[in-house]
């Protein structure tokens, strides 16, 4: 039996547990409303405080009562929700990790309570001086560009590169690709569809009807009209990087291909979103390449390890270093609304 004076100092420590979990999941709770678009990690925090309350309280009932089979249920009770919340804990912390480890420090506040949605940072000739070259905002990735590249260029490579260097510039991206290199990108940069930052649509020859497997939206070939009804709700300065338009010209044919990417770049543009096409330049007749290049106020192309800007300002490149130095080796690398 416990001696009165036991009784009083636990009720006093699980009233002491009741106010404070209680408060801890009415903020806990606030914030994640708060943030809108912020880490999950704030709500799963308020669902641990719940565990947490229900610890301190269960016990003191298997005592009190001494039932059997009431203290065997509050057993089981406890262990098995012990198991639910110390994970929803766990995922809370990976979330946490996962964001120091891909988000950029100076923007990692904002992340945490924006989620992915933030303000492009200034552009000013102070702000630039101080910016490494390789993290400078290119005007590569500020209006619609058409990349074009070869087969003995690294084609994957420059959409990889791209997307991350979009992620590191805070903007919401949209892949469009086809397999197997969707397989491709899935692998590399993935990571960037879990936290949010990233979709990616697949644009398939075998799917039957608008689909998502396993977070990548499946477009069938046949339905390609439906690409405009996914992309509708894209908030302005998205960008979409587009990789399949020569798979495009060849399957499709080029009439309906060209139909369907000018419809895309006035959509676009109206919508203030951001398009980057690739296109393989051997693969088409110069005259079919000339047509396409037309419908962008930027033209580049893969040279060597960069991507070189050739119509639409200034001579300027984009160096393979995102992903040749970090995110392409596997010891450091770690998946839109």
């Amino acid at each position: 039996m416990l001696t009165p004076d036991i009784i009083i100092i636990h009720i006093i420590f699980i009233s002491i547990a009741m106010a404070c979990g209680s408060a801890a999941i009415y903020f806990w709770v606030k914030v994640y409303f708060e943030t809108k678009k912020g880490s999950i990690a704030w709500l799963l925090l308020a669902l641990t405080s719940i565990f947490l309350i229900t610890s301190a309280i269960f016990p003191s009932i298997a005592i009190s009562l001494q039932d059997t089979d009431i203290t065997e249920t509050i057993f089981l009770f406890l262990g098995f929700w012990s198991a639910v919340y110390t994970s929803m804990f766990a995922a809370a912390g990976f979330l946490m990790f996962q964001a120091f480890r891909t988000v950029p420090r100076e923007k990692l506040g904002n992340f945490l309570i924006e989620g992915m949605v933030f303000t492009k940072p200034s552009t000013s000739e102070d702000n630039v001086n101080n910016i490494p070259e390789v993290d400078q905002i290119s005007t590569l990735l500020s209006r619609s560009t058409l990349i074009e590249y070869t087969p003995r260029t690294r084609y994957e490579d420059s959409v990889i590169e791209i997307c991350l260097r979009l992620y590191g510039e805070m903007v919401n991206t949209v892949l469009v690709s086809t397999q197997p290199r969707t397989s491709i990108y899935k692998e590399k940069i993935g990571d960037l569809m879990d936290i949010g930052a990233m979709k990616f649509i697949e644009i398939s020859s075998t799917s039957k009807q608008v689909d998502n497997v396993e977070g990548i939206i499946k477009l069938p070939t046949d339905e390609l009209d439906k690409f405009f009804e996914l992309t509708s709700k894209l908030p302005k300065g998205c960008a979409v990087v587009f990789e399949p338009l020569s798979q495009l010209i060849l399957t499709e044919g080029e009439k309906r291909t060209y139909e369907f990417m000018s419809e895309m770049v006035e959509r676009f543009a109206a919508n203030e979103l951001l398009l980057v096409g690739m296109i393989n330049k051997t693969a088409h007749e110069e005259q079919i390449i000339s047509r396409f290049e037309g419908l962008f106020l930027n033209l580049a192309e893969e040279e060597g390890t960069k991507i070189r800007l050739m119509k639409g300002g200034k001579e300027e490149y984009i160096r393979f270093y995102v992903g040749e130095k970090f995110y392409m080796d596997q010891n450091v690398y770690v998946e839109l609304e």
